[in-house]
């Protein structure tokens, strides 16, 4: 029961999708950056846009966010931008409120985003090489009532240079100017412009965009000149330079704003028919030619007559004069003009007609219009003279003058002179002038054209950077100027003297370098500001003088200095004057001035030691001044120790201890304080241990390494291989019993040694021959070893097996005597003993 509705909801939804929600341009306009056609630029506040988000320099091929506000003009929230690049590409990103063209060049805002008046969209750097990128935006602020007028748009540009690319700067445009002066639509509009390139790259592909009435022309090609067809009167005319270096554009400038005046229209002067009227005759008038606008106004003219060179007001306007206002004998001329509506003609004079019956009167003439001086600029009066003729020796009675600027007649002026204060640079004038003898006027008769020249400007100050530099600096001139024709300073003529001699190779140049200098001299600058056509005629001069420049000092310390090698100094000094400089060294001890070493190069090797810090500063003096100083510093190298070891056993015999010491390793610089042993066999056998003398005993070939550590941490190794071999052996010990008596006998295969005879592993005798007898203290079995002793070592492996022998007890018979004897002594001893314990209780009871 829902689908009806539901369909019909869809299809009011396409139908109202297809229809624009607004017209003109909501939806934006691509490649209008310098701003669009359809909307003006004034009549309403100043609006103002900017960009951000795009980097100081971009890394190619990344993507950045770039956010567009457009603030000021109209009040509401109505709006458009129009976004171009020239490298790079531009998206859309996220949401519906910009376009972006299916070249990526350009974006603007859409239907969407034309009631906003910010905007963001993503720009993705161009690739590695392609130097500075342009963004140009053009933003409008729009009142939202569907028409153009009232809106006000800005424009911005950025410059954003490559990142790590070695930078280019860009070129600048300067003296932007549109002319000619007071235009008309008959001028060709022209631009000119001064450009500059730090780098003094040519000017290539420089664009020029033209304005008229705040809209940008398409059809000017980009030149520096608009044709005359595209003028109207009234017109606001501007253009806007951007100069190129063929890599990167600069700063657009704007020109001056240029009105098209308004053109004054051209007649021819009439004529009054009949030329030889009768007192019966109307006088009526003619004009040969066409009165021409080339504006294309609406043309009215005004007449009025003339009757004996006195106008006649009644006859303002009329188309003739009635035969019954005329008399026989009277002088009548008429005067035409023609106006636009802005403006007006000079009036244009017949000839004189005479009504017949009497001799005419010959009208005077003006024999020569002279306006002066011939070659005036903005400070000079322009004064007009001119001479009278009258064939019929009449007087002058009267004069009319004329002034006229760039073709146009002047309304102020109406004398034999204009004011200064009243002409500009570039103006063309001229006067007309005509007489009167009292009865008719003369023919307007034109001067010479002058065109007002410029004024030089006056040099007004002069300051230098510095009144005095050395050799090593520049030094740089500023001056100031006044102008009266408003003019920028251009084409200044900078003159550098050096001891009163001119040195052409600094000709207008601002800044003195430093290589063209000596010490000693004297320079003198002089300038003569410019306005690019002419030079001051007052010079302004400074003067500075160049002093010593400080010399300078290196040094070089010679590397790994210990007691076995000396410190060594070289150094180097320089003076930019030539001048001979001299130096002073001091050493320093691990801080300490170390004064015996004074101007000495060379440290001796017995100063030194190990982990002292010297430093030394050099001091240089070229008999003016002092330079800077010179410090080094060095650390005393610790040589590091030797290690020695010596093997103290004569022999190394498997199983036997070997004796070694290091007591012979030595250090040049201090002592050694640490010995560390570590060793190996090929049986596996291994140890460690300390001090200068180790023992130990290897099975099989075995390798001893040896650290020694001096007093400063230093350390040394050394290694001594073993190869010991088997030593000599006891062998064949036998032992015999007789009664309490032991007999031992054994051989031995070695060199001379004494043997240690062992019962039960105690040492009881050392003997120097192969046999031994023994009474053992006690009966029973008693174990016996024969072990060698060499140069008093004892072998382990040299000993003999361990044989056990068993001692049977003695058997004594009694003695009667003996025993008889020892009872008698017992009583003794016993009787003895009892009278003395009397004695000692007798004392004790006094």
């Amino acid at each position: 029961m829902f689908n009806k509705p539901a369909s019909i909801l869809l299809v009011t939804l396409l139908l109202l999708s297809a229809i624009p929600l607004t017209e003109g341009n909501s939806a934006g306009k691509y490649n209008q950056s310098a701003g669009c056609s359809c909307h003006a630029t004034s009549g309403t506040t100043a609006a103002s846009v900017a960009l951000s988000g795009h980097p100081s320099s971009y890394t190619a091929g990344q993507t950045y966010t770039l956010s567009i506000a457009v603030t000021g003009g109209v009040s509401g929230n109505d709006g458009g931008f129009s976004l171009d690049v020239n490298k790079g590409s531009l998206s859309s990103g996220i949401g519906f409120a910009v376009n972006v063209d299916s070249a990526g060049t350009s974006g603007t805002h859409s239907i969407t985003g034309s009631s906003q008046r910010s905007w963001s969209l993503d720009w993705t750097a161009p690739s590695t090489g392609s130097g500075q990128a342009t963004l140009s935006v053009a933003g409008l602020t729009a009142d939202g009532n569907s028409q153009n007028g009232g809106d006000r748009w800005a424009t911005a540009v950025y410059q954003v240079p490559e990142a790590g690319a070695a930078p280019n700067t860009p070129p600048t445009a300067s003296n932007v100017v549109l002319g000619p002066s007071g235009a008309t639509t008959t001028s060709t509009l022209s631009l000119s412009y001064t450009y500059s390139d730090q780098e003094n790259d040519p000017d290539s592909g420089t664009t020029i965009e033209w304005f008229r009435d705040g809209s940008l022309l398409s059809n000017t090609g980009g030149t520096a000149t608009a044709s005359p067809s595209l003028t109207s009167k009234h017109q606001e005319w501007y253009a806007v330079v951007t100069p190129s270096d063929g890599a990167d554009a600069g700063t657009s400038v704007t020109s001056n704003l240029l009105i098209i005046a308004n053109s004054v229209p051209t007649m021819y002067p009439p004529s009054i028919a009949p030329s030889s009227p009768e007192s019966a005759d109307n006088l009526s008038f003619w004009i040969g030619s066409a009165i021409i606008d080339n504006d294309q106004d609406n043309i009215t003219i005004e007449t009025r007559w003339l009757l004996e060179g006195v106008v006649v007001s009644d006859l303002d306007n009329s188309a003739q004069v009635p035969s019954y206002a005329t008399r026989v004998g009277e002088n009548w001329s008429m005067e035409v003009r023609a106006s636009d509506g802005e403006a007006t003609t000079a009036w244009q004079t017949s000839q004189t007609v005479q009504i017949g019956g009497e001799t005419p009167n010959t009208p005077p003439s003006v024999s020569s219009a002279i306006v002066g001086p011939s070659n005036p600029v903005t400070g000079d009066d322009l004064v007009l003279t001119y001479g009278f003729t009258d064939a019929d020796g009449d007087a002058e009675t009267r004069s009319e003058m004329e002034w006229y600027r760039n073709g146009a007649v002047d309304p102020v002026f109406k004398g034999s002179s204009v004011p200064a204060s009243s002409t500009a640079k570039g103006q063309s004038w001229f006067a007309k002038v005509r007489v009167n003898d009292g009865a008719a006027w003369s023919a307007w008769i034109s001067s010479n054209t002058v065109i007002i020249g410029n004024t030089p400007p006056v040099t007004t100050s002069i300051q230098l950077s510095q009144t005095s530099i050395t050799t090593l600096e520049d030094a740089t001139v500023q001056f100031s100027q006044s102008d009266v024709d408003g003019d920028l300073r251009a084409n200044s003529q900078i003159i550098w003297l050096k001891d009163g001699v001119q040195i052409n190779a600094l000709d207008d140049s601002t800044t003195l370098f430093a290589q063209h200098t000596s010490k000693g001299e004297v320079w003198t600058v002089q300038v003569r500001a410019g306005d690019g056509t002419s030079l001051s005629e007052t010079m302004l001069e400074a003067e500075l003088s160049i002093i010593n420049s400080a010399p300078s000092v290196e040094l070089l310390l010679s590397e790994s200095p210990s007691i076995l090698n000396p410190l060594v100094l070289t150094t180097t000094t320089a003076d930019v004057d030539g001048d001979l400089p001299t130096t002073s060294i001091q050493w320093y001890r691990n801080g300490f001035l170390e004064a015996s070493l004074s101007n000495q190069t060379t440290v001796p090797a017995n100063f030194l030691g190990p982990g002292q810090q010297w430093s030394v500063e050099v001091s240089v003096h070229d008999g003016t001044e002092f330079g800077t100083a010179a410090y080094g510093e060095v650390s005393i190298a610790n040589l590091p120790p030797t290690a020695s070891i010596e093997q103290q056993s004569p022999s190394v015999w498997i199983g036997e201890v070997v004796i070694l010491d290091a007591s012979t390793s030595s250090d040049v610089d201090g002592q050694v304080v640490s010995y560390v042993w570590t060793w190996s066999d090929v049986n596996g056998g291994s140890g460690s241990g300390t001090g200068a003398t180790f023992t130990l005993i290897p099975t099989g070939g075995a390798s001893v390494n040896l650290l020694v550590t001096d007093d400063l941490g230093a350390t040394a190794t050394a290694n001594l291989p073993l190869m010991p071999v088997q030593g000599p052996v006891v062998t064949e010990l036998e032992a015999s019993v007789d009664g309490q008596t032991v007999n031992l006998e054994w051989t031995y295969d070695g060199p001379n040694a004494t043997f240690n005879i062992e019962r039960n592993g105690a040492i009881v005798a050392t003997v120097a021959t192969l046999e031994y007898s023994d009474e053992p203290l006690i009966s029973g079995q008693t174990s016996y070893t024969v072990r060698p002793v060499i140069d008093g070592l004892s072998l382990q492996s040299g000993s003999s097996a361990s044989t056990v022998v068993e001692v049977m007890p003695a058997v004594e018979t009694a003695n009667s005597q003996v025993s008889f004897s020892g009872s008698v002594i017992g009583f003794l001893l016993v009787f003895l003993g009892a009278g003395a314990l009397g004695l000692v209780l007798f004392e004790r009871r006094d």
